[in-house]
């Protein structure tokens, strides 16, 4: 009898429900940063609306660091619909990288309370960096491990995903350089890239996955990715 023990497997169901539940509640504990003005209820429309306008820097930090929270987890997503399991590496890369994202509320409270202080806008801006460093890595990772890519991923999907992911961390890194010359441009840097951020890579053509799924006649891709996914998980 061998007594040679399997690999570690796992499926990645629970990593992207762990994902889930971790990118919920941080990005909900983002609106706590924004408070009522402390005006009495019987205060007239000339005190609350300058108060309100008053509170414009917030609501820019509030825009980034959500939309940036949407960005990875969208990026996340995407990554984890083209791998087919995963193993004992990848899953402490994920708790890193859930580390560093549960981390940006923190960050964002500093740079609401320390406006001019450089580090402010730099811890901030850090905090962005590694978590899009650590999504890369992830996909990294898997890129050189044989058998953890579903069977569609081509050579020219793995590297139009590597320079997708790669493009958000090395912008966030030269940005957060920037608040050392002004903490001003350098949140304002941040707001600018979101919308570059959003727009579709070449990846996400599903056309390449159709005609990977589509070989057997009448079956249909939704299918068969929930039969690959049961039959990862029936192995563990």
């Amino acid at each position: 009898m061998s007594s040679d023990a399997p690999p570690f497997e796992i499926g990645k169901n629970r990593i992207e429900a762990l994902s889930d539940g971790i990118f919920a509640i941080v990005m909900t504990l983002l609106i706590l940063e924004l408070h009522v003005p402390k005006l009495p209820p019987t205060a007239p429309n000339v005190e609350v609306t300058p108060a309100l306008i008053a509170l414009w820097p917030k609501f820019v930090s509030y825009l980034v660091a959500f939309v940036s929270l949407g960005v990875f987890w969208v990026g996340h997503h995407i990554m984890y619909h083209a791998i087919r399991r995963a193993d004992r590496t990848l899953l402490w890369l994920n708790i890193a990288f859930f580390m560093f994202v549960s981390l940006l509320p923190f960050s964002t409270s500093v740079l609401n309370a320390f406006p001019r202080a450089l580090i402010a806008p730099f811890l901030f801006g850090a905090n962005l960096a590694l978590v899009g460093w650590l999504l890369f890595f992830q996909w990294a990772y898997v890129s050189s491990q044989p058998g953890m890519l579903a069977a569609f991923v081509t050579s020219e999907y793995r590297a139009n995903v590597k320079f997708r992911m790669l493009a958000v961390p090395i912008a966030t890194t030269l940005t957060a350089f920037v608040c050392f010359w002004s903490a001003g441009i350098s949140v304002v840097i941040y707001l600018l890239l979101l919308p570059l951020y959003m727009v579709p890579g070449n990846f996400e053509d599903k056309k390449p996955l159709i005609a990977a799924l589509g070989s057997t006649p009448g079956r249909r891709p939704e299918m068969s990715r929930k039969q690959d996914d049961e039959k990862i998980l029936a192995e563990d």
